[in-house]
């Protein structure tokens, strides 16, 4: 009878446990469903889709370009760095960064670093 018993808890507790462990696993996956800030490989407005530019854009052309498309997601766009080819750039919602990326002037390819 002390047997039955102790098996009857221990069902219990294991019972428990896995109802615990279920929820705590379906709320860390519910973050996991946003759409990412800047999906992989877009390009911006004034180049096409294959990364082709009719010319290399300047650093002033290709921060309004940014400006422009992530104006459209109600973002803001903080240029961090210039180098070459290349911006670095925060990404803001209000004071929150939400993302980090490289822009290639020369493709008009957006990549996130974030």
């Amino acid at each position: 009878m002390k047997r039955y018993r102790f098996m009857k808890y221990v069902t219990a507790i294991v019972c428990m446990s896995a109802a615990v462990m279920f929820l705590l696993a379906s709320e860390s996956y519910t973050e996991d469903e946003k759409k990412p800030v800047t999906p992989y490989g877009d390009s911006c407005d004034l180049c096409s889709k294959y990364g082709i530019c009719k010319s290399v854009m300047s650093h002033d052309q290709a921060h309004r370009a940014l400006m422009k498309y992530y104006h459209s997601k109600g973002l803001i766009v903080e240029v961090d760095r210039k180098n070459g080819r290349f911006i670095r750039a925060k990404v803001r919602e209000k004071d929150k960064i939400v993302d980090i990326i490289i822009f290639d002037r020369r493709s008009g390819r957006v990549r996130s670093i974030y």
